[in-house]
């Protein structure tokens, strides 16, 4: 009896501590907290059909006619049609005619919630281009969607190259754009709110103008101390110069010793 009930102890030390759960049998596990469709979970744990991560896309322009060195953005909404939150990177494939803007970054997609993104695009030289915006949704080298943004690039000069120089190139401000995402994203994961880019930037101007209201405050009163401990100091030398006055009896500085004491001792020298 003993070396059964030993036995049984070392089975089910043996046994895993967690067995991965695929509800509809695909083959394809469910996702969790340690392990996401970016891992390769189930992005349909309930649908034995369909694994793969479904969106839907669009942007506008939906095509579009540049000359050399002209800019266009497009600007292109990308939702997540399934029923889990999804992890992506997207980046933009450009083309040997074209100059690409666009900082390829990581995104969170919740179940059914539609992300809009500005991709710069400007002409590089003569030809037609054929750009893409691709979507990764798991962890290797293939994407799992792209959308396409055809371009014809002209032979003509850009009109607005003669306000600048030809080496310049217009101001990326992507890069604001990703940040307002990434705090967005940060707010909505610590706090009870949802947020976009445009409340993002609320939050950012309204802490900026408290924080200069704080430091401008700051510095006020430290003036005012300042202030107030040389007038002290003032009052206390004041103060200071009376004592001493005080103390010897009179200003020895008025008394003239050279004065005679009456006017009888000059007329006797005059006679």
């Amino acid at each position: 009896m003993r070396r059964f009930l030993f036995a049984v102890f070392v089975v089910f030390l043996l046994m895993p501590l967690s067995v991965a759960d695929d509800s509809d049998g695909d083959g394809y596990d469910n996702p969790t907290a340690d392990y996401t469709v970016w891992d390769g979970a189930d992005a349909y744990p309930d649908n034995p059909d369909i694994h793969e991560p479904v969106f839907s896309t669009g942007c506008d322009p939906p095509v579009a006619t540049l000359d050399l060195l002209e800019p266009v953005t497009f600007t292109c909404t990308i939702g997540n049609e399934g029923p889990v939150a999804l992890h992506v990177m997207i980046d933009v494939e450009d083309d040997i005619h074209l100059r690409n803007q666009f900082d390829a970054a990581y995104y969170d997609i919740n179940s059914g919630e539609i992300l809009e993104l500005q991709v710069t695009l400007s002409g590089l030289s003569e030809g037609v281009a054929m750009a893409r915006l691709r979507i990764f949704a798991r962890a290797n080298n293939s994407s799992s969607h792209s959308v396409d943004l055809p371009i014809e690039v002209t032979g003509e000069e850009w009109a607005g190259m003669n306000s600048h120089s030809e080496g310049t190139n217009p101001p990326d401000i992507s890069f604001i754009n990703s940040l307002l995402d990434d705090l967005s994203i940060w707010l909505s994961d610590k706090t009870p709110w949802e947020f976009d880019r445009m409340q993002a930037g609320i939050v950012v101007l309204v802490g900026s103008i408290g924080l200069i209201g704080t430091i401008r405050r700051i510095q006020a009163r430290s003036l005012w101390r300042r202030n107030m401990d040389k007038k002290a100091t003032d009052d206390l030398q004041s103060e200071a110069r009376f004592d001493a006055i005080r103390r010897g009896g009179g200003h020895q500085h008025h008394i003239e010793p050279t004065i005679p004491s009456s006017p009888e001792v000059i007329i006797r020298r005059d006679k």
